[in-house]
């Protein structure tokens, strides 16, 4: 019964197309839709079926046959060129052998015979959105494997690195502090040797990421609700900006085991971007509860009690083509320069996030706004 009301509530958030030449059986079906799916978009034809498509371009299609013009079949055809994997419920009054193996051809995912019985309806219903949700954990577990693999490709090398770069950077910041010291205060060379002195601590900070990413380990110094750390965090990186900060964290967040100074580094990278995002200025809402993560969850973490934290920007998005990159090592949608980072911000909140037995993900529309999900297991 469980697994049941998950597949309804999920079919209750996608968007589905119903074409059906009957308006009678068209209004019929089309409440009975309306009651199971989260968004519903009719047609009356094969062909107004295929704009309809192109329109909303819905999760799932459930379409009549027999229609005058473009047929049912031939506008599947043409759905499957737009989209190979969309699923396909056909509806018809005739059970003739060329329909069906016209269907079969197209890779019809369900087929259902007039006068329909909603319930089996729903069952085919059901059964592709299960298929989807399926889908949609695999691709979810997908990637964070290929993120996990690259961060530990990304740790392997900068452990590797890091102490022999700091040894290096220590003789040139040294000596370039050096003749600091030994520069005439009005010499020009001094604003040179200046330039030189931020470039060095520019790569002392990128020395202490790269051995932070190598660590693979967080010391928990903190054992309390997150909502302080939130605030302080976000405030320091965007209070003298011209983006508005609305939170939405009541008091009874849960209780969480952290490291103060990297998930507080997490918050303000998240803030940075909502910031470089928002350039002309915004709103940044920042929510949290607790919410039970199982198994049917599209998230690749153990089954129990999270703190969930969302961080919402108004900004113009992230493109669907940019999304699974986001947290790649040095991937960015800005042109990098001293002011933009290091391209390592968000790489480094996967990985502290991570190493914190949680999840940092992100969700977007082109045009938009972007919303980073932290996932944070409850303190037991």
């Amino acid at each position: 019964m469980d697994n049941l009301k998950q597949d309804d509530d999920y079919l209750k958030t996608l968007t589905v197309l119903f074409v059906e030449d009957d308006g009678d059986t068209r209004e019929q079906l089309g409440m009975f839709l309306q009651r199971r799916v989260g968004a519903l978009a009719t047609a009356d034809s094969g062909s107004s079926g295929l704009e309809a498509f192109r329109a909303n371009r819905p999760h799932m299609v459930v379409t009549d046959i027999q229609m005058p013009g473009m047929d049912g079949l031939t506008m599947a055809q043409e759905i499957r060129k737009l989209d190979p994997a969309m699923p396909i419920i056909v509806t018809t009054a005739f059970e003739q052998t060329d329909y069906l193996l016209r269907s079969i051809d197209i890779g019809v995912d369900k087929y259902v015979i007039k006068p329909i019985d909603v319930g089996k309806l729903g069952a085919a219903m059901l059964q592709t959105a299960r298929n989807l949700q399926a889908e949609e954990v695999a691709k979810r577990v997908s990637i964070l494997a290929h993120q996990s693999s690259k961060l530990e490709a990304l740790g392997a090398m900068a452990g590797g690195m890091a102490h022999d770069f700091n040894n290096i950077l220590q003789v040139v910041l040294g000596s370039v502090e050096y003749a600091l010291l030994c520069a005439v205060p009005d010499a020009e060379i001094r604003s040179t040797l200046e330039r030189a002195q931020a470039g060095c601590r520019r790569a002392v900070t990128l020395g202490r990421t790269l051995l932070k990413l190598a660590s693979g380990k967080s010391f928990f110094d903190s054992r309390a609700p997150l909502a302080p750390l939130v605030c302080e965090s976000v405030s320091a990186v965007l209070g003298d900006t011209c983006v508005a900060v609305v939170y939405d964290l009541p008091g009874t967040l849960p209780t969480v085991a952290y490291n103060s100074g990297e998930v507080g580094m997490v918050f303000a990278q998240v803030a940075a971007n909502a910031r470089n995002a928002m350039p002309s200025g915004g709103t940044l809402l920042i929510s949290g509860g607790r919410c039970v993560l199982s198994g049917t969850d599209a998230l690749a973490l153990p089954d129990g009690e999270y703190l969930h934290l969302s961080f919402k920007d108004t900004g113009m998005g992230i493109s669907p083509e940019d999304l699974p990159k986001i947290f790649d090592p040095y991937w960015s949608t800005q042109e990098m320069g001293p002011q933009k980072g290091l391209g390592l911000g968000l790489t480094l909140c996967y990985s502290v996030i991570k190493r914190h037995g949680g999840l940092i993900v992100a969700s977007s529309e082109a045009g938009c706004g972007a919303m980073f999900h932290i996932y944070l297991p409850v303190a037991v």
